[in-house]
């Protein structure tokens, strides 16, 4: 039975388990009737979150990192008020009979599985919370990009709506604070945009409400407002906003933005953090945390382990203790000094002695970071956060500079075929088109684009008359012709900055078949980008006169690219530009 003192929000306070108790209330019930924390099973921040939190329930999961389950629930009993009610998540039969004695004192104290935790949760729970129709697995795993405007202005929304119409996001729109907390606790949304201004709560509040929630602490809130004076900016940072935009803002500049803090997020899924430690329970405590905000992450137990998975993985950042047997911190990091592919590998490290001459020794190695033990791990990760911005912004960087070196690239190709001039454009065009499509990240969409526009580079290496010859190839010509794509391969191969791209301008004429050139893979071993840029470079050359014949229609491009799925083009690719083809007039765009 629950606390007769309840009223109208259960509190629940979630250990181990990150993801458990979370699918089960998105899943099953409205967030206004029921309220998550998660906690890391370390016994002092538990004793401190229960007193802060006082929490309903309590949902233990029995594989705990610690030996003795019944130990540290028999610490924690004297903390706790007699009212709260405990879950025990056991993944071991076994340990039942031994954990139920143990918890004897609790008030009640129910046993379940991940598979019934839901049918034994519900059953007990009053009448008064708010049950829904459950969600599909599909919508839980679903990854669309959502967004969360909150603005008491139907001319704002209007706005918004109308310029993030094309961008392939998912926007969820609230009218005032309150609105908009309810949906970011239903959504978990990946970027919220809110006014300030506004009746029952304002931005200010809401964001500092979401800031303050495990959750919502690394969800990036922009606020859009028509305050502009330096006071009100440094007041919404001091709320924990994470961007302030000046009304009025142009479309542009907020799918720009709203772009960027995608692309990070598209970077922390694609980028590998490697965590090493000797202690099994600080390195998966570490992981959790990180794995809880989006981060891939790689464990090693040594420097010798870490060595060789660095070698291997290229991890954007390394977070080491100091003191291991064997390969210690400080060894790892002159190993990474010495390759140049390691080199700049950003290191964190951890350890428990705080005297200056092992800081200083740090800092000489370059290591960003020195976390003295016992440390908060949410600091952690938020250096974390901000190391991934800042080799974001250097990317972004770097990135710029590559697509004026592209742009010399195309233009001396162009200088030779006049063709290739808007085809290039073009196929760049109708690649990013189809790449949206298919739900293609901003990293991804990044690569493709390159590619696209450099996919013929290799006619450079093509012969005059050959390349510009008005009428039909002959088939030792056409041969030659299909030399570019190795030649473009090579041209850029030396470029460590097109790594990822050389292999969509090398496979770029490859069948889903297997009868295509240079090397005649099939299916999936064709890359994605590849694939696509295929259907779209096919796409423009029906459409496009040529010297030995007229441009066809779009509608025939279509129907040749609908008649040769799953022969020439793949046939995922060729269902989303099918889909995309149904919606709007291509070349129209």
């Amino acid at each position: 039975m629950f606390p007769v003192v309840w009223e109208g929000v259960m509190k629940i306070l979630n250990i181990v388990d990150v993801n458990l108790v979370k699918i089960v209330l998105t899943k099953y019930y409205l967030a206004k009737n029921l309220e998550y924390d998660f906690i890391y099973p370390e016994l002092e921040a538990v004793k401190k979150r229960i007193s802060e939190y006082k929490p309903d329930i309590l949902v233990v999961q029995s594989n705990l990192m610690y030996t003795d389950v019944a130990g540290f629930l028999n610490m924690l009993n004297m903390d706790i008020d007699s009212d709260v009610i405990v879950f025990m998540i056991r993944e071991d039969a076994d340990q039942q009979e031994e954990l139920t004695v143990s918890l004897s004192k609790y008030r009640s104290v129910h046993f379940a599985g991940k598979e019934n935790f839901y049918e034994l949760f519900d059953s007990l729970l009053p009448s008064e919370i708010t049950r829904k129709d459950p969600v599909t697995d599909e919508e839980m795993t679903s990854d669309k990009r959502t967004i969360l405007y909150v603005d008491d202005s139907p001319v704002m929304h209007h706005f918004v709506r109308t310029a993030l119409k094309d961008s392939g996001f998912n926007l969820i729109e609230a009218n005032d604070g309150e609105e908009g907390y309810e949906k970011y606790c239903k959504y978990l949304p990946h970027i919220i945009v809110t006014d300030i201004e506004m009746p029952k709560m304002n931005g200010l509040e809401l964001c500092r409400k979401i800031k303050e929630n495990n959750e919502g602490r690394f969800i990036p809130v922009v606020i859009l407002s028509s305050k502009s004076q330096p006071v009100d900016i440094d007041t919404a940072f001091n709320f924990g906003a994470d961007d302030y935009l000046v009304k009025p803002v142009s479309p542009d500049n907020l799918i720009e933005k709203v772009k960027d803090y995608f692309a990070v997020l598209d970077r922390k899924k694609r980028n590998r953090i490697l965590v090493v430690d000797d202690s099994k329970v600080s390195a998966e405590m570490i992981s959790h945390a990180l794995i809880k905000n989006s981060h891939n992450v790689l464990i090693a137990s040594n420097g010798e382990i870490a060595y060789d998975i660095a070698l291997k993985e290229k991890p954007e950042i390394i977070i080491t203790d100091v003191e291991m047997p064997g390969m210690n911190g400080y060894d790892l990091v002159k190993r990474l000094r010495e390759l140049p592919e390691l080199k700049d590998i950003s290191v964190i490290m951890m350890s428990s002695r705080d005297r200056k001459s092992d800081i200083k020794k740090s800092e000489k190695l370059g290591v960003a970071r020195y976390f003295i033990k016992p440390f908060d791990i949410e600091k952690l990760v938020i250096v974390v956060e901000q190391l991934l911005l800042e080799k974001y912004n250097i990317y972004k960087k770097e990135y710029e500079y590559m697509l004026s070196t592209i742009k010399a690239l195309v233009t001396a190709l162009e200088a030779r075929d006049e063709y290739t001039k808007g085809h290039t454009f073009r196929v760049s065009k109708y690649s990013l088109m189809l790449g949206k499509q298919m739900g293609l990240t901003t990293f991804e969409l990044d690569k493709l684009e390159i590619a696209a526009n450099l996919h013929d580079i290799g006619k450079i290496g093509v012969r005059d008359d050959i390349l510009l010859k008005p009428g039909r190839l002959s088939d030792e010509e056409y041969a030659k012709i299909q030399e570019h794509a190795v030649i473009g391969a090579e041209i850029l191969r030396p470029l460590n900055s097109l790594n990822d791209v050389v292999p969509l301008i090398l496979f770029h004429h490859e069948r889903w078949d297997g009868n295509g050139y240079p090397t005649m893979i099939s299916g999936i071993e064709i890359p994605l980008g590849a694939r696509i840029i295929a259907i779209a470079d096919t796409f423009d050359a029906i459409t496009s006169d040529r010297p030995y014949r007229k441009a066809l229609s779009e509608e025939k491009a279509i129907e040749i690219i609908k008649e040769n799925s799953g022969t020439q083009f793949c046939p995922k690719c060729s269902a989303a530009f099918l889909e995309m083809a149904k919606n709007r007039k291509i070349l129209s765009e």
